[in-house]
Formats: C-alpha cells, structure tokens, sequence
C-alpha cells in the first residue's frame, strides 16, 4: 500500500474522513512519534543505536485535492 489514515473514533466527523479519503479535500500529516514495529523493541527512541521503526518520527505525506 501507497499509505494508510488511523482515523480512531471519528465521531461527528466522520464524513470528513471519507471526504478526504475520496480525494474531495486534500491533507498533510505527520507522525508526531515513532511507530515501532513491535513491542519488543520498546522503549525506543530517535537517535539510539539500535533505531529501526516500522515509521519513524515525523513521517508523513501531504495530498492534493482531485480535480
């Protein structure tokens, strides 16, 4: 897969979800923490030796709107 949204628990706002999804809207975010590969290799942090996250900190994409 190109990417994927963690959207958890939308609520009221889950038309805004989808209208993004769908290309109506574009977006940009980013990771404000790494995102580790599993919990073995906690804690884990940016710069230390053995640094290899599934996505590391700050990743992220920005999208444009379909025309």
């Amino acid at each position: 897969m190109d990417a994927f949204v963690a959207a958890w628990l939308p609520g009221t706002e889950g038309q805004g979800v989808a209208d993004v999804l769908f290309g109506d809207y574009g977006f940009s975010g980013k990771l404000a923490r790494t995102w580790f590969k599993s919990v073995d290799q906690l804690p884990m942090n940016v710069g230390d030796k053995h640094y290899d996250p599934l996505f590391p900190f700050g990743f992220g994409l920005t999208t444009q709107a379909k025309k």
